[in-house]
């Protein structure tokens, strides 16, 4: 499978009163997630997509999250061990993209994935922030990451 894999540490405050990691960390590891392999390209498997993605150019363009959606299977205690976020393409638009993740729990003897999540992203144009089509250097960035949909119970 083609995914890049982030390993990201729990923090203290990840936790909520009842002992594990409250729901809304959840996409604070998806944020991260895409801000490493979009942005900063530091996930363990350079992507190159950085180079068409990174959105710091005030007119180029730029990644807004029109949806999201998580789905909890497990419970996540805080430990000392990484989660890993598991993240690739799904699905691929004109001027869209569906992001893909499993976020699997870093302290479990064996592979154990506790969420899956999906971002629509919409690709906009910086100066306008109406949609714009990928770019063909953008698709092909993309074209290597690509992999299965989720199949979330709810979707």
């Amino acid at each position: 499978m083609a995914r890049t894999h982030i390993d990201l540490e729990l923090r203290w405050g990840d936790q909520d009163a009842y002992g594990h990691v409250n729901n809304v960390a959840y996409a604070r590891f998806l944020e991260e997630a895409r801000v490493r392999t979009f942005w900063l390209g530091s996930g363990r498997e350079a992507t190159g997509m950085e180079r068409h993605f990174r959105g710091d150019d005030p007119n180029g363009p730029k990644m807004l999250v029109a949806s999201q959606q998580i789905e909890f299977l497990s419970v996540l205690e805080y430990g000392e061990q990484p989660i890993t976020v598991e993240l690739w393409i799904g699905k691929l638009g004109g001027s869209s993209l569906e992001v893909h993740y499993e976020i699997v729990d870093g302290a479990a003897a064996e592979r154990s994935v506790v969420a899956r999540a999906v971002s629509h992203i919409v690709i906009v144009d910086g100066r306008t922030m109406r949609p714009i089509r990928l770019s063909d250097a953008g698709r092909e960035s993309v074209a290597a990451w690509m992999d299965e949909p989720v199949k979330l119970r709810r979707a």
